[in-house]
């Protein structure tokens, strides 16, 4: 159970609502946002530590603590996924982890920062203790886009919840009306109960069929179907669920999310392989020391190319290939093919 809120002054009267549901979304124990000014002012807001932790950071920690600093080399507004037990910025900071982050448990973290035009600096962060699984880099993508309407214009959304608020009412504080990402949210039957305007212009057979529900044959049925499969399981389980949809046009990673206070929905998220995010060749390089040409060939194969075109597009043999298919198991620790997809797919669903 979380502790009160320390708060300073400044923030909107429903800010630490709107941390408690991140950090919640995120299954964190403890959060925190902190703004500082131009003029060198800050506020502060915390939830899941005591008083005590909450002051001891403001008055000492705060000073040595790398994680600013390692923010300023992302870009604004994409998040950072550290285990202060073994990044390199915290093991050199020893009074830090060892009067500090030690005895307070916070073992990993989440957190993003962005700048506003007038030079007022934003920080949201989340903590897990010791004993909690570490966070994921899909998770530091989630961080991503439920902070994303405070960089649009600093609004935080009702406690009441997506279906009561009209449309206009809406458009400027939605976690996600503001983002390109295809969203919608769903219930058990798949009806659609509110969808961001991504996923109203996609012409992808699966959005079609989900917003529309036109008739196209035993495929769009069998896309509805495992839609719903998928659905039904992040309901049940209260947890994420994912899955690869085989659609008339492309291959699609599908991820339900269960949403916070509403039970019966669920934030559903498709993405075509073919229009994977950017930069998904630079994090399989960097997250599991793939080679480029290791990196180039998974994606073409999450892309549905075979080993054959592969080997012809490269102009190399198809013994190459699959040599360098085989490392790639070992450095990703996936076994066939359809592992591997699935794992571009959640790297890449962003």
């Amino acid at each position: 159970m979380q502790t009160p809120v320390s708060e300073t002054t400044d923030f909107p009267p429903s800010a630490s609502n709107w941390l408690s549901y991140i950090t919640d979304m995120l299954g964190a124990e403890a959060g925190g946002m902190l703004v500082v000014r131009p003029d060198g002012s800050h506020s502060v807001l915390a939830i899941g530590h005591d008083e005590s932790a909450i002051s001891q950071y403001q008055d000492h920690f705060s000073r040595l603590d790398p994680l600013t600093r390692l923010l300023e080399e992302r870009p604004h507004g994409r998040a950072l996924v550290i285990d202060t037990t073994r990044h390199p910025a915290y093991l050199e900071r020893p009074e830090l982890r060892n009067d500090y982050l030690r005895p307070h448990g916070i073992d990993h973290v989440i957190a993003t920062q962005w700048r506003h035009p007038d030079g007022t600096l934003h920080m949201v962060g989340v903590q897990r203790f010791t004993g909690s699984e570490p966070f994921s880099v899909a998770q530091g993508a989630e961080l991503d886009r439920y902070v994303h309407h405070w960089r649009v214009e600093a609004a935080v959304p009702p406690q009441e919840g997506l279906d009561a608020r009209s449309a206009d009412a809406r458009r400027s504080c939605d976690i996600a009306a503001q983002i390109t990402v295809p969203l919608a949210v769903v219930d058990s039957r798949l009806v659609v109960a509110w969808a961001n305007g991504a996923a109203r212009r996609s012409q992808g057979a699966p959005w079609v069929a989900l917003l529309e529900k036109r008739s196209g044959g035993a495929l769009q049925s069998g896309v509805l179907r495992h839609l719903q499969e998928l659905v039904g399981t992040c309901l049940r389980k209260h947890t994420s669920a994912e899955a690869l949809v085989a659609a008339s046009d492309d291959t699609w990673f599908a991820c339900a999310a269960p949403i916070a206070g509403k039970p019966e929905l669920a934030l559903l998220r498709l993405t075509g392989m073919h229009h994977l995010a950017p930069g998904i060749r630079n994090r399989l390089e960097h997250l599991y020391g793939l080679t480029r040409a290791e990196a180039e060939i998974t994606i073409q194969l999450a892309q549905g190319d075979g080993l054959d075109a592969i080997a012809a597009s490269r102009a190399v043999t198809l013994e190459t290939v699959r040599t360098q298919l085989r490392t790639v198991y070992r450095k990703t620790g996936t076994h066939r093919q359809g592992e591997l997809v699935f794992l571009v797919g959640v790297l890449g669903n962003g």
